[in-house]
């Protein structure tokens, strides 16, 4: 879910505040995010551009999600989830340099 609110905010923050006024306002938001998250990016971006163009691009953010939550999802096989949430909640500033030497194990062969 986060990662799709994420991906909503960008967009809207960058459109046209026309295509800004035609999309849902926030209760809808979040609540489709809520529910069918993220599938709720498709509708987005139609309802935002109402063309074939935006279809398509709602159709390559749900792959662009898809790909990011797999990667997520492989990140927290090789770290282990305790230790990735530990990282992402007490050393915010500190997780680009620490994570890569944490995976360094578990990437060697």
């Amino acid at each position: 879910m986060g990662l799709t609110y994420g991906l909503v905010r960008f967009d809207r923050l960058r459109i046209s505040p026309s295509w800004s006024q035609r999309g849902w306002n926030a209760a809808t938001t979040g609540a489709a995010i809520f529910t069918f998250a993220p599938l709720c990016i498709v509708a987005h971006f139609w309802v935002t551009r109402r063309s074939a163009l935006g279809l398509a691009q709602g159709f390559g953010a749900l792959l662009l999600l898809l790909a990011a939550q797999t990667a997520l999802s492989v990140l927290y096989d090789q770290a282990g989830l305790l230790s990735l949430v530990f990282l992402l909640v007490f050393q915010p500033a500190g997780l680009a340099v620490v994570l890569p030497v944490a995976l360094l194990p578990a990437l060697t062969p």
